[in-house]
């Protein structure tokens, strides 16, 4: 169902000085309208271009994650070479009214470029569906946008709903996200992307919590009906696990866009109107196997590699630099 907050879709026009408290605890302030915007990576980016205030939007990350935004190869880039770093003398120059921060920019980031005079505003982890909206209702109030921000709340919950609907009452498909060889498990946006889709993840059901990796034998016993992968990715390996899976045999990998898929921004609701028309058409198991898998799975635990619990300090999925850099491009696209 859609949160009451959702339902109030005639905001009243933003005020300003406002202040906000930001992910780092600091209390934020922006006195003015902002008329000199810089977002720092891609879901900030996606957030202000649905708002349509990419005209005041003066730096931003200019990389091939975010081509898909109208115009902003026009802007300064604020990465450095490696397409993921943000290039803090660049953004200083650019001497914005606010800087918008993803959970994924280090704190030691922020406070470098508070250090240096910039008005920062760093948002928190990105779990839910709802957390995305609260979020784009957030930058409204922040960059005075928030009758659009309104206006865009409003469609996306139309389009999950709509979504929703269209699946609901019948069978959930099992299905698994996979990424780099990580997997999405509970207590994050993809699980809600799923289960707004009609399905059912089978790593949350298998208690991953987070982003996780899990072993060939945990891919065979849960036996997914359908994979959710990025197009950009590597895709679903082609080993004997993978291979005997349902949905490998069945040809039912669905390939999302990651730009909507992997950056907790308004264009999630895409990849869940995508996930759900495929979920619609999904063949499933004959019950007979269903219930083979049910016994199998109360006398086997999956074994998890490792774990990939929430940072609190940057990137929003991974507590530490080498998951950051085992998960790649995923990470990349926040």
């Amino acid at each position: 169902t859609v949160p009451m907050a959702a339902a109030d879709t005639h905001a009243s026009a933003c005020s300003f000085p406002v202040s906000e408290t930001d992910a780092t605890g600091e209390t934020v302030t922006v006195e003015e309208r902002p008329e000199r915007i810089v977002v720092l990576q891609p879901s900030a980016a996606q957030t202000v271009w649905e708002l349509d205030a990419q005209g005041r939007v003066v730096g931003a990350p200019v990389a091939p994650y975010t081509d898909y935004l109208q115009g902003i190869d026009e802007k300064q880039n604020v990465l450095n070479l490696d397409e993921f770093s943000v290039n803090r003398e660049a953004v200083v120059e650019l001497d914005a009214d606010i800087v918008l921060a993803p959970n994924i920019v280090p704190n030691e980031t922020v406070e470098q470029l508070r250090g240096a005079n910039q008005t920062v505003f760093k948002f928190g982890v990105g779990t839910s569906l709802e957390f995305i909206a609260d979020k784009t209702e957030l930058t409204g109030r922040l960059i005075g946008s928030c009758e659009e921000a309104a206006n865009v709340n409003e469609a996306y919950w139309d389009r999950i709903e709509s979504a929703r609907a269209a699946t609901e009452g019948g069978d959930a498909p099992r299905v698994r996200h996979y990424a780099d060889n990580f997997t999405a498990g509970s207590g994050t946006f993809i699980d809600e992307i799923i289960a707004a889709a009609g399905g059912e993840n089978v790593a949350a059901k298998n208690g991953i919590e987070g982003y996780g990796r899990v072993n060939d034998e945990a891919v065979v016993r849960w036996n997914p009906e359908v994979i959710l992968v990025a197009d950009d990715g590597p895709g679903v390996p082609e080993t004997a696990a993978f291979e005997s899976t349902f949905a490998v045999r069945n040809e039912q990998v669905v390939v999302v866009d990651g730009n909507y898929l992997s950056q907790p921004g308004p264009r999630i609701a895409i990849a869940i109107e995508e996930l759900a028309t495929a979920l619609s058409d999904a063949t499933l198991e004959s019950d007979d196997a269903a219930e083979t898998d049910a016994i199998d799975d109360r006398t086997s635990t999956p074994t998890p590699m490792a774990s990939a619990p929430e940072d609190q300090t940057g990137f929003g999925i991974l507590s530490a630099l080498v998951a950051l850099t085992a998960l790649g491009l995923f990470a990349r696209r926040r």
